[in-house]
């Protein structure tokens, strides 16, 4: 009897270990982009972005002039996986490169 109290413990216990290493909800952030800067900056077009907003998986860039935006040289950046463009702004979703691309648009 004390052999299987023992036994029950002692999973109890490694169950417990287990949950108290598992973390929830965790975002991670690179900081080494997979594409050049410029090339997003030219995509966009030089000074037309007025102001760059980040979600934890992308980032919206609020423009002067959406029309002058190629979107196909975006769409075939390394690391991006979408793109939502509006009459003012697009959004690019780029995962876990989404703060360090708002900081280097910024110029931060």
């Amino acid at each position: 009897m004390i052999f299987y109290t023992i036994i029950t413990f002692g999973l109890i216990w490694i169950k417990w270990k287990k949950q108290l290493k598992h973390t929830k909800n965790t975002i991670y952030q690179s900081n080494n982009l997979p594409f050049d800067i410029n090339l997003l900056k030219v995509a966009l077009g030089e000074g037309n972005i007025e102001k760059v907003e980040t979600k934890p998986s992308r980032i919206t860039v609020f423009l002067k002039n959406a029309k002058i935006v190629d979107l196909d040289k975006i769409r075939k950046l390394k690391g991006v996986t979408g793109i939502f463009a509006k009459s003012d702004s697009v959004s690019i979703i780029l995962g876990e490169f989404s703060a360090i691309t708002a900081r280097l648009l910024e110029g931060k």
